[in-house]
């Protein structure tokens, strides 16, 4: 595909782009790959399921309960209400269509799939969560049972939620709400076999399913391997210059791995570690090899040329050639762009001067002679690399360059190419949205470059930019919108701090 695209640039504006050198993946597409490699070696299903779609003459909907809004009793006893007339249908998690390829996940052969009813260990016990939630999120009856056992027991945590083979960030969220509110699902799991025992468990509604202390034990264990895939995407996602953090958080996941399988050893969890090493060793390779990438990093104040010189000594060489020919490129263009000023011309006596009127007799004086045998020091970039001005790694990077631009003129006109990177597809979602609404349906005929100018008027305004110049009149219409009172809850709200946030 990105060679699809680079063939389209250059069709439309004889673009240029080196996919070879300047490529990066999308970084959020890379820890879903990196953990779903992971969730494969546990015999996980990294697919979606859908719930059984019944062929009828009319739509049914379900029924809506609405509960009370008085207040319970506090001495009021846990009863279970068994309605046998009921008619509502409840749906059996099981009654699933067949499972479909969700994007995202890198698929190793099409015959990988395994049936889960036959798992074992982490696997089956995934299962078994994940149907004691569906059941219970899908029935009213359990969740009032939920709600009375949860208040008797002191519990005052989140809900269950359930969902059909839903993606890994809402599975995580599901069985955390399980693994908080395990001691009211074993609750209701007593209940549930108290009512069959000694009878047939066919008609169980939870299977006889039982969750044994080191089921929830590795439960846990899987949502903090989880957790940290999903702070890392959340980070990626943000707002701000996030290309710089690529090799850093690659390199600091990658520690976390390797120390999670030393201590995943014998465990349930220990053969989903080498296959994610593995798939993220891969992609940092890949971005190693991306010049856009290295560049980027290598413009963060922190970094510089330290995390290189520390985690990859052996791309050193590559990379200190690569940062000074992207200066030298950089250097030249912008004093091509600067003005040719005209010499001043020699007056009559430094014209007519002879060695033998200098003051410093045959250079007796003369300490700093010029030696035109002395190599040229780049020192912008040796100032750079010395780390003057040096700023944390939470600091603001585009601040520090605003700061610090005139006293690295060159690098700051690079960083201001290269840290507009974005390191995730998910960054500019919204300019698509945008876009969308501009190219609407019998807009058809918009021009690329009005298409341009509207997306970014829109942006504009919705940032709270101010106009000026030839659109002066139409920043007074709208300074006029706003303070009419019938567009007060079109603005803003600005976000009050307390003062231990302020301090």
């Amino acid at each position: 595909m990105a060679k699809a695209v680079a063939a389209k640039f250059r069709a439309f504006d004889s673009t240029q782009w080196d996919v070879v050198n300047n490529h990066h993946r999308c970084t959020c597409h890379v820890i879903a790959l990196i953990l779903g490699a992971g969730l494969r070696a546990l015999s996980l299903s990294t697919k979606m399921v859908r719930p059984e779609r019944s062929d009828q003459t009319f739509p049914t909907l379900e029924t809506v309960t609405e509960e009370d809004e008085e207040e319970e009793d506090e001495s009021e006893e846990i009863v279970e209400v068994i309605d046998h007339e009921s008619h509502e249908e409840v749906v059996d998690p099981d009654d699933a269509e067949t499972p479909l390829p969700e994007p995202g996940w890198e698929q190793e052969d099409d015959n990988s799939d395994v049936d889960e009813s036959d798992l074992s260990g982490i696997g089956f016990t995934l299962k078994k969560i994940d149907y004691i939630s569906r059941r219970i999120a899908s029935s009213p009856q359990k969740q009032a049972e939920w709600k009375l056992w949860a208040k008797k027991l002191g519990f005052q945590g989140r809900g269950l939620i359930g969902g059909y083979g839903i993606r890994w960030n809402i599975a995580y969220n599901s069985r955390q709400r399980a693994y908080e509110g395990r001691r009211v699902i074993k609750q209701l799991l007593e209940n549930e076999s108290d009512k069959y025992a000694g009878k047939s468990a066919a008609d169980h509604f939870f299977k006889s399913y039982e969750l044994t202390s080191k089921e929830w034990e590795d439960i846990n264990n899987l949502n903090q391997v989880l957790k940290e895939f999903l702070e890392l995407t959340k980070r990626f996602e943000g707002d701000g210059p996030k290309l710089p953090m690529v090799l850093f958080e690659y390199v600091r996941l990658l520690d976390s791995l390797e120390k999670k399988k030393r201590a995943a050893l014998s465990t349930s969890l220990e053969p989903m570690f080498d296959p994610m090493i593995k798939i993220l060793k891969k992609y940092l390779n890949l971005a190693l090899r991306c010049d856009t990438v290295v560049m980027a990093t290598f413009l963060h104040p922190s970094w510089r040329m330290m995390l290189f010189t520390n985690r990859f000594p052996d791309h050193l060489t590559r990379i200190i050639g690569l940062t000074s020919k992207k200066f030298n490129e950089r250097a030249a263009l912008l004093k091509s762009l600067q003005p040719e000023t005209l010499q001043p011309k020699n007056t009559q006596s430094e014209t007519n001067a002879t060695p033998e009127d200098s003051d410093s007799d045959a250079g007796e004086y003369n300490y700093y002679p010029v030696n035109n045998d002395a190599p040229l020091v780049n020192t912008e970039m040796e100032r750079y690399n010395n780390g003057d001005f040096p700023m944390d790694r939470k600091g603001c990077v585009l601040g520090w360059w605003k700061a610090h631009c005139k006293d690295f003129p060159v690098m700051g006109s690079l960083a201001r190419d290269y840290l507009a990177c974005a390191p995730s597809s998910a960054t500019i979602e919204r300019t698509f949205s945008a876009a969308a609404r501009v190219c609407a349906s019998g807009r058809s005929g918009l021009r690329i470059q009005t298409i341009e100018r509207c997306i970014s008027s829109h942006m504009w305004l919705r940032s709270s930019v101010r106009l000026g110049g030839t659109f002066t009149d139409c920043q007074a219409i709208i300074d006029a919108a706003n303070k009419n009172p019938k567009f007060s809850k079109y603005q803003t709200k600005k976000v009050k701090k307390n003062r231990a946030i302020r301090d």
